[in-house]
């Protein structure tokens, strides 16, 4: 007991000095685009206080994931396997990330789908794809730049091979993420694109889901529906089922199943029932940023809790969307910073990772205390490189996919 104490004690410590160091870093940042004004300001300035403390939920989670993976590095970097060495902050950091990631493109999309009514299809998806791709692609050209350095920039396979590895990855990974040219895509992304797919998989199932919004009542169909696709996958994945392609069926139609009723459907769920939840809830409101903090803190520092990890962060989620900003900390400029570069730094921190770990001379054993150092400077890397790519690539993109927007949900 007294050694659990000690571990979770050291792993609060580094988490929080690791979200210490990623808040400076956004400060040094937000002080510096404004002092170059312009184009830079207006960039890193918040668009609108409407649902601050959402946009500062951004920037959290997507450190918290920076964070996972920093951990799960120093782990392989000591014994060869991916993990967090035992840690349960660390580990419940990828949980706490993604999953809330889902919650909020849940909630967006199923709110305006609420207000505005059928969603015009052509638009709708050309603006999506103008958001996420280009920032997407750069990214993923990158780390196929750092794999082919690593590798001596030699062609290991046929150029049919090539073409044929870089497919899925040009689709988001919706087909999976296979080497390319012998490269390990996935060590050096961190295995973080197979959360677009889903996103991407959420994107193509809307037409769907239009009919379900009409009605709160509705909200039961949707979730008979998708539970008995997830036991539909969950046969299928069975042992008896000898079929190999009707195995990996299984777990695509049980896992996209997972996620849209306890990942996209709790987010889903939240924007049907907003108004109706800000009237149940008032009397709690003067309490909120409390039991944000505890719910938060309870879901880190407690082991795996199945269905009942979903309802507290979907709890601590209900109090976001009702305002809680954990005492002003969600809704300050720094930390809204960050999520507004949270995209790319979601892309790009393995890369960096990957480099230092090159650069370093490889995947060896340090101390402890070096490696947090190390971290360090990757986190402040992370975030400047992020912010250029949120400069240069996202931003534009932002602009021209919101105008791809407007004239969809307008046309109704």
């Amino acid at each position: 007991m007294n050694q659990t104490l000690q571990r979770l004690a050291l792993d609060s410590t580094l988490a929080v000095l690791i979200f210490a160091v990623a808040v400076g870093c956004a400060c040094v940042l937000d002080l510096l685009l404004n002092w170059l004004g312009g184009y830079f300001k207006l960039a890193a300035n918040p668009a609108t206080s409407k649902l601050a403390p959402l946009e500062g939920l951004r920037g959290v989670l997507a450190i918290s994931v920076a964070a996972h993976h920093a951990c799960c590095w120093y782990f392989f970097s000591q014994s060869g396997i991916w993990s967090t060495g035992g840690s349960v902050i660390f580990a419940r950091l990828a949980g706490f990330g993604v999953m809330q990631f889902f919650f909020i493109s849940g909630f967006l999309f199923w709110r305006k789908s609420i207000k505005q009514g059928k969603i015009p299809l052509c638009n709708f998806y050309l603006s999506r794809l103008v958001r996420i791709t280009p920032t997407y692609y750069v990214c993923i050209a990158i780390a196929l730049l750092i794999g082919l350095v690593s590798n001596g920039l030699q062609l290991q396979v046929s150029w049919g091979a090539l073409l044929a590895s870089l497919l899925p990855w040009l689709l988001f990974t919706l087909s999976g993420m296979p080497s390319v040219n012998n490269v390990d895509l996935t060590r050096i992304t961190c295995g973080v694109t197979w959360t677009l797919a889903l996103e991407w998989t959420f994107y193509l199932s809307l037409p769907l889901l239009g009919w379900f919004c009409r009605k709160t009542i509705r909200l039961f169909h949707y979730a008979f529906l998708f539970g008995a696709l997830y036991l539909a996958g969950w046969y299928l994945r069975l042992p008896v089922v000898h079929l190999e392609h009707l195995q990996n069926t299984g777990f695509f139609i049980d896992g996209f199943a997972k996620f849209m009723l306890i990942g996209f459907g709790g987010g889903i769920l939240i924007a049907q029932l907003e108004l109706r939840l800000q009237s149940w809830l008032r009397f709690l409101l003067p309490w909120r940023n409390w039991m944000l903090l505890g719910l938060y803190i309870t879901y880190l520092c407690s082991p795996g809790m199945l269905v009942l990890d979903e309802v507290l962060l979907l709890t601590g989620f209900t109090l976001v969307v009702q305002g809680a900003d954990i005492f002003g900390f969600l809704a300050s400029r720094p930390v809204r910073l960050l999520g507004r570069i949270s995209y790319p730094v979601y892309l790009v921190h393995g890369l960096v990772y990957y480099v230092a770990m090159k650069l370093r001379g490889g995947t060896y054993a340090v101390e402890i205390y070096s490696y947090s150092v190390e971290t360090a400077v990757c986190l402040a890397v992370i975030l400047l490189l992020a912010t250029m790519i949120h400069l240069s690539i996202e931003q534009p993109s932002i602009k021209l996919s919101e105008s791809f927007a407007r004239r969809a949900w307008s046309s109704n």
